[in-house]
Parts: structure tokens; C-alpha cells; sequence
């Protein structure tokens, strides 16, 4: 999809990312503006290890979750995205 790395590890998305991204409209090239120049995001529902971006844009919150995981296929750690979501801003 995309060579995209943060805190120096390949992200990759899940399959459930990838229709979090689809429902929501959000393309590809916005989730990596959003890994790269967004704000932290945090809720209470991350876990330990979780990190969460997050970009303002049009009256909504746009974020995405990073889990830490280990790839077999390429050896390596990665960041699995995994999930792409949208909210409204409150006001």
C-alpha cells in the first residue's frame, strides 16, 4: 500500500483497517499524513504498547491506531494499523 514507518518500524494495515478506511473515506495518503504530522490520541480503551494519531479536519477527529506486532514474513517489528476512525468534533 504504502512505505510508511513510524518511530522507525514499517506500518502495515489489517484487514479491518482497510475497511475502516473504506466506510470512513479516508485514503491512504491521509492515514500516512495523519502516522507522520498528527497529534497523539489516546482513550481510555488503548491498551499497554497501543499508540493512537490523530488529525483535525472538517469538523472531525480522524485517528488511527498502532499496535506493536512482529512480522514472520519480514523478520522484523512492525506497527499493524488497527483501526482507522472518525468523530465528530464536540462543540
Amino acid at each position: 500500500m504504502f512505505e510508511l514507518r513510524f518511530r522507525g518500524r514499517l506500518c502495515v494495515p489489517s484487514h479491518d483497517a482497510l475497511r475502516d478506511m473504506a466506510r470512513h473515506d479516508v485514503p491512504p495518503s491521509l492515514v500516512e499524513c495523519i502516522v507522520i504530522e498528527g497529534e497523539e490520541y489516546a482513550n481510555g480503551l488503548s491498551a499497554k504498547g497501543e499508540a493512537g494519531m490523530a488529525l483535525r479536519k472538517g469538523g472531525y477527529i480522524i485517528f488511527v491506531k498502532l499496535v506493536p506486532s512482529l512480522s514472520l514474513a519480514l523478520d522484523e517489528e512492525v506497527w499493524v494499523i488497527k483501526h482507522v476512525g472518525k468523530r465528530r468534533m464536540d462543540r
